[in-house]
């Protein structure tokens, strides 16, 4: 039975490769983001270090256009997430000491460029995986207080990788279920003789369809 099975995905392989003419779609997708955020504020002149974490549970938007050839998709995606809010942060530093910091905002976007590879399975059901490169845009506003006030923003090179599994509706359209884990790279922010640094990473459940021209 499992030589069949194989035998058939080679069989799907094949005859897609054969037929490979290349179709352009769009796709948009909304996400539920476990954003996975670390502040890290390192004083040299004391020898403190300190950390807290802003990790927030939000939804977000995907929209990307691409192209398929028999297996293989590339694609360019646009990501936008809501901002990270908290009204406060609590900090505890090397030495046991808590601190707070009353406001923190940390903005995110990303562009990626995007590749994926198919299972095709004869079937309406299509596994995938992918990945990707690109660039993201972070913001980081720490309010006013006295050390870290103000806002620091940057663009860095960020990385994605993707799976999941795709149905088609019909001719045109396909649904699709996936999660991508996301690394967007950090803000580093120098005050002094203190210097604040910003992880962003996500993990997100993707719902999302495709419209295939």
């Amino acid at each position: 039975m499992k030589k069949i099975l194989l035998l058939a995905g080679v069989a799907c392989l094949l005859s897609a490769t054969a037929d490979a003419k290349v179709n352009q779609y769009v796709s948009g997708k909304l996400s539920y983001d476990f954003n996975k955020v670390k502040v890290k504020v390192h004083d040299y002149e004391m020898g403190d270090i300190s950390r807290a974490k802003a990790d927030k549970e939000l939804f977000g938007t995907h929209v990307a256009y691409g192209v398929r050839a028999g297996y293989v998709r590339g694609e360019v995606e646009l990501n936008n997430s809501r901002d990270i809010k908290r009204n406060w942060l609590g900090f505890t530093s090397n030495k046991g000491e808590k601190d707070t910091l009353e406001h923190f905002r940390l903005y995110k976007h990303s562009f990626m460029a995007n590749a994926y590879f198919d299972y095709l399975t004869c079937t309406p059901w299509t596994p995938y995986i992918g990945a990707g490169i690109g660039l993201s845009y972070l913001k980081a506003d720490f309010g006013e207080v006295e050390i870290l006030g103000g806002s620091k923003s940057v663009y860095n090179l960020a990385w994605q990788v993707m799976g999941g599994i795709a149905y088609d509706v019909n001719s045109n359209w396909t649904l699709d279920l996936g999660y991508r884990y996301a690394d967007l790279g950090r803000i580093r922010k120098n005050t002094g003789s203190e210097v604040a640094k910003v992880t962003a990473r996500d993990h997100e459940i993707m719902f999302g369809a495709r419209y295939n021209f």
